[in-house]
């Protein structure tokens, strides 16, 4: 996910679907998540996607541009079903991490195969993908936004969005695991709250 460029507010292909279609995309991303439980990342191919869902092959890449889009937009699927709790705003910044980030990393320790996909997915430099990178940058920044509050200081909130993406593709190259990111975050946020506020870098 990109930390800075968020600014991309062009409108999912969702919104621009009929009913029918809707219910195409689904079943894929559906049968997306069942063929990379069963076969990863590695071996996922649209294709068998699409005879998983009862579609053409045609038809899926009607929709996902490639087996990275398609990926993408499952992770994306995923995240925007996950709440975003009220923050108690007296709480201190690691409670507060904790309970708006920590679904988001914790989805990939439930589902193993995504840990892998994540990094090949998100960082292709297909157009669809940057696409969703950034619905998902916003997604992030918003949550980040609810859980420091509406008076934080726009330079704290910047590096808690550099942060929590850095920690991300750690965890995704291995490093750490998703569930440890924002646990190592709190720490951090705390001592930066801490300290002199100044004005972002734009």
């Amino acid at each position: 996910m990109a930390a800075h460029d968020t600014s991309d507010h062009t409108p999912s292909t969702r919104q621009w679907l009929t009913e029918r279609q809707a219910a195409t995309v689904d079943s894929l991303l559906d049968a997306a998540l069942a063929a990379l439980r069963e076969v990863g990342y590695e071996k996922l191919g649209l294709r068998d996607v699409a005879t998983r869902a009862g579609v053409t092959h045609t038809t899926a890449y009607n929709y996902f541009s490639s087996k990275e889009h398609l990926v993408a937009e499952l992770i994306w699927r995923i995240y925007r079903g996950l709440p975003t709790p009220e923050p108690d705003l007296y709480a201190p910044i690691s409670a507060r991490l904790v309970d708006s980030l920590q679904e988001m990393s914790a989805m990939f320790t439930r589902e193993p195969e995504l840990q892998k996909a994540v990094l090949a997915s998100l960082v292709a430099m297909d157009p669809e993908v940057q696409r969703v990178r950034n619905e998902i940058g916003t997604d992030v920044l918003r949550r980040l936004e609810v859980a420091l509050g509406p008076d934080t200081d726009a330079y704290l909130l910047d590096a808690a969005l550099l942060l929590y993406s850095g920690a991300m593709l750690q965890a995704g190259l291995g490093y750490f695991t998703f569930d440890e990111v924002v646990a190592r975050m709190g720490p951090i946020m705390e001592m930066w709250s801490g300290s002199t506020k100044t004005e972002p870098l734009r």
